[in-house]
């Protein structure tokens, strides 16, 4: 039986490999996305972990592509930080009339109505 070759991208490594500025959770969010078990993020370290007979270039860059493109609609939740697809994922938004200020389903979930209401409805008064 072979061994597969583990490899570690810190996000300074990924971002030089694809010639992209992504932020940490941006990349925790496409290695989510791709959902390959053999590919994961480890947040505590930032770093993409993978096993060698991954495609990582090849899928992480169909993933950016459809972020720039706007196939992916990829928005950060206002109360976690991490990003989400909002064509596939649930949540709210503070600010309903823009889609704007989304807040995963989770997060809106653990929000009390008061939270919201200081948060997104008492500065529009």
């Amino acid at each position: 039986m072979q061994n597969i070759k583990q490899e570690s991208y810190s996000i300074s490594d990924a971002n030089q490999a694809l010639d992209v500025e992504l932020t940490p959770n941006m990349w925790s969010f496409i290695v989510r996305m791709i959902n390959y078990p053999e590919l994961s993020f480890d947040s505590d370290k930032n770093t993409i972990e993978i096993d060698g007979y991954v495609p990582f270039k090849e899928l992480a860059k169909e993933w950016i592509n459809s972020i720039q493109d706007g196939s992916c609609d990829a928005r950060k939740c206002e109360a976690c930080n991490d990003y989400f697809d909002l064509n596939s994922t649930d949540g709210i938004f503070g600010n309903p009339q823009e889609l704007e200020e989304f807040i995963c389903y989770p997060c809106a979930e653990s929000m009390t109505a008061r939270d919201y209401y200081e948060r997104f409805i008492v500065r529009n008064l």
